[in-house]
């Protein structure tokens, strides 16, 4: 077998077969690949390891004399390392890094306090300011007008009496009658007239027939007028929050506060409709 084949089946390189062949120990990278190329060597010849072990045992060891002998071209060069801590613990040192470090922390404290401190004077002084220059536009005086003194009248010239009349009565006093709001009212054709007044916010809805006429909340104070030629249905959410005239006669409270109430109103009379009564519970045991 040439050199070549040997390398095409143990994928080494021709170069090293060579210094095997030739004994040159020294040409080859180091004692770990001299051994391996020489086992796969053999071991493609089929030799036994028993018939080279041992001399390649002696070739290895007299590299690593010659090895030893050798001087390196590097010059010696003291390296310094840090020296390995002992675990020891230093009381003195680590209490004056912690005064370090909370009088640090005291101080940054100080300074952020003293500038919050400025920063609310200011602000307080500044709203004072303010709130003193707006009383003090408020409290201006005004100009006060100088009145004219009022001309004097001169008195009537007495004239001879004329023949009595009859005395003519003065005309009476005007009387102050106190202004009060008119409420809205309800359309003036139809039979069925309905005013809704509410003392409390209640939600209201009113029907003629099925045609809606209104729904929404009316508020405290307000008052809606209604009408129809024979009959109007509402539904009041808050009952006890309104008063209501039919056909300008009062109308009693239809129901208490907070239920909800349907009242049909006719040219003959109302009827208030009251809420079905609550389903009666059932024995266990039944759906």
């Amino acid at each position: 077998m040439t050199i070549e084949q040997l390398s095409a089946q143990t994928r080494i390189n021709v170069q090293y077969f060579q210094y095997i062949e030739a004994d040159d120990i020294a040409s080859l990278p180091g004692g770990f690949f001299y051994r391996s190329f020489v086992r796969q060597y053999a071991r493609l010849m089929e030799l036994p390891e028993s018939d080279y072990q041992g001399e390649l045992d002696r070739s290895l060891a007299d590299e690593s004399a010659q090895s030893a002998g050798r001087t390196t071209a590097l010059p010696d060069k003291a390296i310094e390392v840090p020296p390995i801590p002992t675990g020891r613990f230093d009381t003195a040192l680590e209490m004056r890094r912690w005064v370090w470090r909370l009088g640090i922390l005291a101080l940054v404290m100080a300074l952020c306090s003293g500038v919050y401190t400025f920063w609310q004077r200011w602000r307080v002084q500044h709203e004072e300011e303010r709130i003193a220059a707006a009383r003090t536009e408020t409290v201006a005086p005004k100009p006060v007008e100088k009145q004219q003194p009022a001309a004097v009248q001169p008195a009537p010239p007495v004239t001879a009496p004329e023949p009595q009349q009859a005395p003519v009565e003065p005309p009476p006093a005007p009387i102050q009658a106190s202004i009060i709001p008119a409420a809205p009212e309800a359309p003036a054709s139809g039979a069925v007239r309905l005013i809704i007044r509410a003392t409390e916010m209640t939600w209201v809805a009113v029907w003629q027939g099925d045609k809606q006429l209104f729904a929404d909340v009316i508020r405290a104070g307000e008052t809606r007028g209604f009408g129809s030629p024979n009959q109007l249905r509402i539904r009041l959410g808050n009952a006890g929050g309104v008063q209501m005239e039919w056909n300008g006669k009062p109308v009693d409270q239809v129901g208490p506060k907070g239920q909800v109430r349907t009242v049909e109103f006719r040219t003959d009379g109302y009827t208030v409709i009251q809420p079905p009564p609550p389903a009666a519970p059932k024995p266990d045991g039944q759906v």
